[in-house]
This record gives C-alpha cells, sequence and structure tokens, in this order.
C-alpha cells in the first residue's frame, strides 16, 4: 500500500513533505536476502526469523530513490538505529519525511510494526535532476 501525501517533482520538494508505504515481509524475503548477501546467520533463517536490519534500510533507500525526494535522489550518509525486532510476516510501515533542503537533502525516515519502531535513522541526500 502506497500513500502519498502530496505530488512529487525535483522543484516542488518542501520540508515537511512525507510518504508513506507498507509492506508484508515474508520468509522467502529473508531467506533469499539471506543468499544474496551471504549473511545466514541462524537467527535469519530459524523458524520464526529476524528481518536483516540492512534488508529494512534497502526498504527506506527503494523509497528515497523512487519516491521522495525520487528518481535522481543520491543517498551520501545514513544513520540507522533497531530498538526493537522486526520479524517474517511483519507488516512493516515505512516514513520518508524531507526534514531540510539544502545542497544536501536531510530527511529522516521510521520503519515500525503495529506503531513499534524497529528502524529510524536520517539520511543525507544529494538531488540530481535526470
Amino acid at each position: 500500500m502506497l500513500h502519498f501525501y502530496r505530488s512529487f517533482c525535483s522543484n516542488t520538494i518542501k520540508v515537511g513533505d512525507r510518504v508513506i508505504i507498507t509492506k508484508k515481509i515474508c520468509k522467502s524475503d529473508i531467506y533469499e536476502f539471506a543468499q544474496l548477501t551471504g549473511d545466514i546467520n541462524p537467527v535469519h533463517l530459524s523458524r520464526h526469523p529476524l528481518v536483516h536490519g540492512v534488508y529494512l534500510a534497502g526498504l527506506v533507500s527503494g523509497v528515497i530513490g523512487t519516491k521522495l525526494p525520487g528518481y535522481g535522489s543520491l543517498l551520501v550518509s545514513k544513520y540507522l538505529r533497531f530498538p526493537n525486532a522486526c520479524y517474517a510476516e511483519d507488516e512493516v510501515k515505512i516514513e520518508v519525511e524531507i526534514k531540510k533542503i539544502r545542497k544536501i537533502i536531510t530527511c529522516e525516515f521510521c520503519c515500525s510494526v503495529d506503531d513499534r519502531i524497529v528502524m529510524e535513522g536520517k539520511a543525507d541526500i544529494i538531488f540530481k535532476n535526470i
């Protein structure tokens, strides 16, 4: 499910713009990610697998690169914090919000499951019109 709070393009991005998407994470997503990265830590391959933190970070990167700011976004830094665990079959709500626009765009993001934060952080982005 995808919710846009406004329509975005490179010259209309404003502080406070926000995008929210939701994604149910399946066991197969976790297993495929483990094979792709080589991170086969048993916590990710158990009967109730824990989602890789970098998988969640990748979902946020996908939102930044395609939704807000969108195409032309180049991630230059990202800070991550994981206060709670996320498991297979959880439906994750991913929120990205623009906090500052200068030469570099700063956004904050949050991934949550049932109002429980599983990842949060901030990112700095260079936006190039393509």
